[in-house]
C-alpha cells in the first residue's frame, strides 16, 4: 500500500474518532434521521487536497453512515492510489439535514443575499449523486452571483469534470442539507467545524484568546512580505476562485499596507518583515511630489503623488506620514522626520482653517483642484496624521489644525460614518487634548453603532479597528479619571462583547485551509485574508485591515480579557 494512501487512512481514522466522540455512527443515524428529507439513507462527502490545487470532493450514500464513511473513504483511496496523491488536508462532511425546496425559492434567497453567501449544500438529484457541500458551490463559483441566480452551464461546468455528470435541464426542486464536519491538517490536527449559518465550514475557536490573535498576525503579516517585487510594489491582490490578480495599483492602499507591517514587526521582530518594509518604504518615497522645484535642504511642502492618475490625494499624504512615524518609532530613527514636516505642509494646503474642511484630490503636475470630496475617510486619516506630526515636532500648528477638523466632526455628526479613521483620529488628538467634547465624541462614535457593528454580516474589518481603537481611549479615560459626561451612557459590557464578537466573527474571512482548500491555488493564498461577497477578494489593503485590527486588540488584550470576564459573571 502507498505511503500517502497509508496517511489518509490515518486522518481519516482520526476524523471518525473525532466524530464519534460525542456519540457513534449508529447514534448519529437516531440523531439525524428525522431531519434528513432522503429517508433511511446517508451521505458522506470526503475532500481532499493537496495544498497546491483545489480539492477533490468524493461523495457517498449508503443505508447507513458506517457504510457511506467506508464507500467513501475507499474511493479516495483508490483515487490516491491511482494518482499517488498526497492528501495533505482531508475533510469530512456527514450529512445532518436536509430538506426539499423549489428551485425558484433557492433563486429568490439567493437574489437577496450577498455574493458568496448561500451557506448550504445542493443536490439537482434525489439520489443525490449530484450533491454538492456549501464548500464546493461558493469555492468553485457554481451558482452564478453576478446574475443573482443559478445556471445550468455553471452548474455543468463543475460537476462534468468533478463527478463526470452533465445535467440536461436544473430540475424545479432541489434538496438543500447541512453538514457536520472536521477538518485533519498536515500534523494530523482535528478541528470541529460549524456546521450552519455565516460561520459554516470555518473550525470552531472556543474562545478568542491572545494566541488566536498572534497567529493570524503573524501569518497574513508574512503574505504581505511575500508579496513585494524587488522594486518596492506590491501584488495588489487576486480574485482566488479563479487566481485572477487585480488590476490597477493604489499608493494609498500601498502606504497603509507598510503601517500594519510595521505593526506586525512590532510583536514578530521579524528581520526579513524589516527589511520589505524598508524596500516598500522605498517605492512610497519615490512617489513623493514635491511642491517647489528648490534645494532639498529647505523645508519644501510634498504631497504623495499616484502617477497613473495623475494626482495626489489628502489620504496618501496622511497614511504615509503615518507609516513612516510608525517606521521611525519601532527602530529609533528620524529618517523620514524632514519628509513627513514636508507631507504635513502638504495636508495644511488642503485644509481650510475656518471651516474645518479639506480638499481631497489635486491634479500633478499643476496642483489644480480636481475633486473636492472624495471619500469621508480622507479626513479621519488627515486628523490622525497631524496628530501624529504633533508627537514628532511638538509644533501646535498641527494641533490646532487637528482641533478645527474634529471641531467639525462634531458639528456635522460623523458618527454616522462608523469610520475607523475617526477612532484614530480622536484616540491620537485627546493623548494631547484630552478635552471633555473630544472624549464624549470618541465613545459616542463608538457606542451609537454598537448594534449595527455587533450584527454586520460580512466580515467588515475596519469595524473591529474602531473598537479596538476605542478601547485604547476608554481605557485612558478610566485609568487618568478625566472628565467625560458621556462615560455614563457608554454600556462598556455590551462594547466589550460586540469586541469579542465582531474579533470571532472576522475570522470567516481568515485564509484557514479548510476554507482555501476550494480555492484554485491553496497554497499560495493560506494565511492572508479574505473578502467573501467579493469573490473572496484578496487584497493588500484588505489584508492591512484585519492585521491592523487584530494588533490592536493584542497589544490590549489583558485589559480587554479581564473585561470581558467581568461582563460574563454580571
Amino acid at each position: 500500500m502507498k505511503i500517502n494512501v497509508i496517511e489518509f487512512n490515518k486522518k481519516a481514522e482520526l476524523l471518525q474518532d473525532s466524530f464519534c466522540e460525542r456519540m457513534s455512527f449508529a447514534e448519529m443515524e437516531r440523531h439525524y434521521a428525522g431531519s434528513l428529507c432522503t429517508k433511511g439513507m446517508f451521505t458522506v462527502f470526503f475532500s481532499i487536497c493537496d495544498t497546491h490545487t483545489r480539492a477533490w470532493v468524493f461523495r457517498r450514500t449508503a443505508p447507513t453512515i458506517a457504510e457511506a464513511w467506508r464507500m467513501a473513504a475507499d474511493a479516495v483511496a483508490r483515487f490516491i492510489n491511482k494518482r499517488d496523491y498526497d492528501a495533505s488536508w482531508v475533510k469530512a462532511d456527514i450529512m445532518c439535514r436536509s430538506e426539499r425546496k423549489k428551485l425558484s425559492d433557492v433563486i429568490e434567497e439567493i437574489s437577496h443575499g450577498y455574493n458568496e453567501f448561500f451557506r448550504r449544500g445542493i443536490a439537482f438529484d434525489d439520489e443525490l449523486k449530484t450533491a454538492l457541500i456549501e464548500a464546493e458551490i461558493n469555492g468553485a463559483r457554481v451558482i452564478t452571483y453576478k446574475k443573482k441566480t443559478i445556471e445550468l452551464s455553471q452548474v455543468n461546468k463543475y460537476l462534468t469534470p468533478r463527478r463526470g455528470i452533465t445535467l440536461d435541464t436544473l430540475p424545479e426542486e432541489v434538496i438543500l442539507f447541512d453538514c457536520v464536519s472536521r477538518f485533519c491538517g498536515e500534523q494530523n490536527d482535528v478541528h470541529e467545524l460549524y456546521c450552519e449559518g455565516n460561520n459554516c465550514g470555518r473550525r470552531i475557536v472556543p474562545r478568542f484568546d491572545k494566541q488566536t490573535a498572534l497567529d493570524v498576525i503573524t501569518t497574513s503579516s508574512e503574505y504581505l512580505t511575500m508579496q513585494l517585487d524587488l522594486d518596492g510594489r506590491f501584488k495588489y491582490g487576486v480574485y482566488p476562485v479563479y487566481h485572477k490578480e487585480l488590476p490597477g495599483y493604489n499608493i494609498l492602499r500601498h502606504a497603509s499596507t507598510i503601517w500594519s507591517m510595521v505593526c506586525a514587526y512590532r510583536i514578530t521582530k521579524d528581520k526579513y518583515t524589516l527589511n520589505q518594509i524598508e524596500l516598500a518604504l522605498g517605492y512610497l518615497v519615490k512617489h513623493t511630489f514635491y511642491k517647489y522645484r528648490m534645494d532639498r535642504s529647505a523645508e519644501n511642502t510634498a504631497f504623495v503623488a499616484d502617477l497613473d492618475k495623475r494626482e495626489v490625494k489628502l489620504g496618501g499624504s496622511a497614511v504615509a506620514i503615518l507609516v513612516m512615524t510608525e517606521y521611525m518609532d519601532v527602530t529609533g530613527s528620524d529618517k523620514y522626520k524632514k519628509l513627513c514636516v514636508e507631507l504635513g505642509n502638504g495636508i495644511l494646503e488642503l485644509f481650510d482653517h475656518e471651516t474645518g474642511e479639506f480638499f481631497h484630490v489635486l491634479n500633478i503636475p499643476d496642483l489644480s483642484e480636481k475633486e473636492k470630496v472624495r471619500t469621508v475617510y480622507y479626513d479621519g486619516e488627515a486628523v490622525f496624521a497631524l496628530a501624529r506630526l504633533y508627537s514628532l515636532t511638538k509644533d501646535d500648528r498641527w494641533l490646532e489644525a487637528a482641533k478645527i477638523a474634529v471641531d467639525r466632526f462634531i458639528r456635522e455628526n460623523y458618527t454616522k460614518h462608523r469610520d475607523h479613521w475617526v477612532a484614530y483620529a480622536l484616540n491620537e488628538l485627546t493623548k494631547y487634548v484630552p478635552e471633555e467634547r473630544y472624549l464624549n465624541f470618541a465613545l459616542k462614535n463608538a457606542q451609537v453603532n454598537l448594534d449595527r457593528i455587533y450584527k454586520q454580516p460580512t466580515t467588515y474589518h475596519t469595524y473591529l479597528e474602531l473598537l479596538c481603537v476605542t478601547f485604547e481611549l476608554y481605557d485612558r479615560i478610566v485609568t487618568n479619571d478625566y472628565q467625560c459626561s458621556y462615560l455614563s451612557e457608554f454600556d462598556v459590557d455590551y462594547f466589550i462583547r460586540t469586541l469579542f464578537h465582531r474579533a470571532d466573527y472576522m475570522l470567516n474571512g481568515y485564509c484557514y485551509p479548510e476554507y482555501v482548500m476550494y480555492l484554485k491555488y491553496p497554497e499560495q493564498i493560506l494565511g492572508a485574508f479574505f473578502v467573501r461577497h467579493d469573490g473572496y477578494r484578496i487584497r493588500i489593503d484588505d489584508i492591512q485591515h484585519f492585521c491592523g485590527a487584530y494588533y490592536s486588540l493584542y497589544r490590549n488584550y489583558e485589559k480587554l480579557d479581564e473585561l470581558r470576564n467581568n461582563a460574563e459573571t454580571r
